[in-house]
């Protein structure tokens, strides 16, 4: 008689991503964030989750849902919120979104994101004692090392992973405050969009593209752009476009978003400019700076029509897009007007200064909850006017603590670096009138001094941004090194540096 061949024990699926106990039971962890249910139903204690795992803090629901989304417009606080996305955002289902690249560079934001709310934006670099800048390195790796693999092959979906990936690299190096690495990864992901033959870009989403068109434009004010979207866009406005009504909110995006190309493109010159290459060139200057006024004038009348017209009926989101419109046009009448004066500014411009902060104010109050980081323009560049070029200190005032109430990143700028610039500012001409004042905000002063100091001596290229020369900040700033807090000094010294082969 045969004997039956011993039976093999049918093996379960192991988790390679669960927690230590269910990985050493060989059964499948629900990944629970805290500990799993699977432990908790069996009355054992979870061991907890390797770096390889869930996101320490954020649960593997939080971590998942990060990646199924294409690509990140903000970036919210609050739980099930970690990323936000307009309208005409793509997404991709569970089944859709699989690729590992974004899915690991999705998890180092997020853990980095969680990291800030913590630390309100003022560490800057890596601290490889905090967990999550731990897990952020490793996820960061892991997905570059992916990248650097795929980079070599033909895989049609290439190009569209390696931008999204590149995207998700930018934003996470500025929660970091490092601007040096953000905007070479930009430059790096714009690259690709300008040698990319044609048929690759059309598979493309335009959201990307339309984030690399705004991170692009931003990057005029950091001395280092435009690179690929380089035309100022003045003379392709015509009045005509600023004089028909508006129907609906993307005519007014629109519209307005054409007058930021501009509108940026001309300040961003002026600051670079001396005062004695001001004087040289002021017919010119004068020039497109009265056809700027005159078209954001015309848009003024346009989008206050429709604001009258369409405004109640919108939800509360594109009532929210709307109001940020007019923050944008209001910020940069005033910035356009007063960007060729001396200083100190005239006193009879101080009701349009105080008008602009009351916007701001007035908007901060009506929507209480705000992205972390946006690329959208939004608060940063009025509060910012106001902040440092008011002839009124009050109102300057106003608008640093405005700034240091919301920290957040609008496209490659910092609400904490601007507030902190105008504070130097502020305190340099206080004391030219004999103010002698050791603080104006009160305890947060020497956090904001050891953060402006670890953005200065981290960053290069800094004397060339715009907010730096339009403030007169290093003309003020001493760089004497603030004394070190247990935290500074844990601060990892050993700086990664990533090889990602942009092709």
């Amino acid at each position: 008689m045969t004997e039956d061949p011993p039976r093999r024990r049918k093996r379960g699926r192991r988790s390679m991503t669960g927690c230590r106990t269910c990985r050493a039971r060989r059964i499948k962890c629900d990944e629970a964030p805290t500990q799993c249910n699977n432990c908790a139903a069996a009355g054992l204690k979870c061991e907890g989750y390797d770096l390889s795992g869930a996101v320490p803090g954020l649960g593997a629901d939080r971590g998942r849902e990060t990646v199924l989304l294409l690509f990140p417009i903000s970036l919210h606080p609050k739980p099930g919120r970690i990323l936000r996305f307009p309208v005409m955002a793509a997404t991709r289902s569970a089944d859709e979104s699989r690729d590992p690249a974004v899915y690991h560079a999705a998890n180092a934001l997020s853990a980095l994101h969680e990291d800030s709310e913590t630390t309100k934006l003022l560490l800057v670099g890596e601290n490889l004692r905090r967990p999550l800048h731990r897990f952020a390195l490793e996820q960061a790796s892991r997905s570059f090392a992916l990248l650097n693999r795929r980079c070599a092959s033909q895989d049609p979906e290439r190009l569209e992973i390696v931008l999204l990936c590149c995207l998700l690299f930018i934003l996470a190096e500025l929660l970091l405050g490092q601007y040096t690495r953000a905007l070479q990864h930009l430059q790096g992901g714009l690259r690709i969009l300008k040698e990319a033959p044609h048929t690759s870009k059309q598979r493309i989403p335009h959201c990307v593209i339309q984030a690399f068109r705004q991170l692009d434009v931003q990057s005029a004010h950091f001395g280092s752009g435009p690179f690929l979207f380089a035309n100022d866009g003045l003379k392709e406005l015509s009045d005509a476009d600023f004089v028909r009504p508006l129907h609906n909110l993307e005519e007014v995006r629109r519209n307005m978003n054409s007058l930021l190309l501009a509108g940026i493109h001309f300040l961003a010159n002026r600051w670079r400019l001396s005062s004695a290459q001001v004087q040289a060139n002021y017919s010119k200057l004068c020039l497109r700076q009265q056809r700027l006024l005159s078209l954001y004038t015309r848009f003024r009348h346009q989008f206050e029509t429709f604001y009258d017209r369409y405004y109640p009926s919108l939800s509360y989101r594109r009532q929210q897009s709307a109001d940020i419109v007019r923050l944008q046009y209001r910020s940069q009448l005033v910035a356009i007007k007063t960007c060729l004066m001396k200083k100190p500014v005239p006193k009879d411009l101080i009701p349009e200064y105080e008008a602009l902060l009351l916007a701001h104010e007035a908007y901060m109050a009506k929507f209480p909850e705000r992205p972390t980081i946006t690329l959208d323009l939004g608060i940063i560049p009025g509060l910012h006017t106001v902040a440092v070029n008011c002839p009124r200190y009050s109102l300057r005032l106003r608008a640093i603590k405005a700034l240091l109430a919301w920290p957040h990143y609008e496209g490659i700028i910092s609400s904490t670096f601007a507030a902190s610039i105008a504070i130097v500012s502020l305190k340099a001409e206080l004391e030219a009138t004999n103010q002698h004042i050791s603080s104006i905000i009160g305890e947060p002063e020497e956090e904001l001094a050891r953060y402006l100091f670890d953005t200065v001596t981290s960053t290069q290229n800094i004397p060339n941004w715009t907010t730096v020369r339009a403030s007169r900040f290093l003309e003020h700033y001493k760089e004497t090194k603030p004394s070190p807090t247990p935290e500074s000094e844990q601060k990892s010294e050993s700086n990664r540096q990533k090889k990602l082969v942009y092709r």
